[in-house]
């Protein structure tokens, strides 16, 4: 019986008779690769991506001129929309301006400063600053330097934050007088006042406009 060639599977050859091997397996991976691997890893990295970006937030240092209001300015970043910025100081809601990426809020009182910004994904970031470069304390009477004589008082005032006020001294005597100093000495924080009544109430505010007030008698 003649032998069929024809069951043969045909094979091809170079022109120098090395077999050219068929491409289906590496056509195959190739599918595979770029039609499911690639596309599989891309999408499920995006949505693990979206699921865990988080915004964040970079404040910058508190800032004041008066030491009554303090400015404080913080940028909001995200790869996903911002669903919210809100700013508290000690639980109470502090209103926030917006310009761009970049918010900011005017503070009267020191304290620490909550900002919470919430991303669509619902996704929290909080950044606590603290703020502490306000002027809430009155200035400060040494009652150690304190000199009562005969006509006068002396004593020296402080303040290590806004400063004292040197031009808001006054003091009011026993007699109903309203008295300027006779002599301050804005170096030593020595302040001079002449005295012709028996008791007299001065009065120092620091430039925050926080006062303080002393009583002195003569015995």
């Amino acid at each position: 019986m003649a032998k069929n060639y024809s069951e043969r599977p045909s094979m091809r050859y170079d022109a120098n008779g090395r077999l050219v091997k068929g491409k289906s397996s590496q056509s195959g991976l190739t599918r595979f690769l770029l039609g499911f691997l690639i596309p599989y890893v891309v999408i499920n990295g995006l949505i693990l991506l979206f699921v865990i970006q988080a915004p964040s937030i970079d404040a910058s240092e508190p800032d004041t001129k008066d030491y009554q209001n303090a400015e404080v300015s913080f940028k909001v970043s995200s790869l996903i929309p911002v669903k919210s910025v809100t700013a508290s100081i000690e639980g109470q809601p502090v209103e926030l301006e917006k310009s761009g990426k970049t918010y900011k809020c005017i503070l009267t009182e020191n304290g620490n400063l909550t900002v919470t910004a919430v991303a669509i994904n619902n996704m929290t970031k909080s950044s606590h600053i603290q703020v502490n470069l306000l002027d809430e304390t009155n200035p400060v009477i040494d009652e150690e330097s304190v000199v009562l004589g005969a006509g006068y008082l002396e004593f020296i005032v402080s303040d290590t934050q806004s400063g004292v006020d040197w031009d808001s001294i006054y003091a009011v005597d026993s007699l109903g007088n309203n008295l300027k100093p006779t002599d301050i000495n804005r170096t030593t924080g020595k302040v001079t006042f002449s005295m012709a009544a028996d008791s007299i109430v001065v009065y120092v505010k620091d430039l925050a406009k926080n006062e303080a007030q002393a009583s002195f008698a003569v015995n």
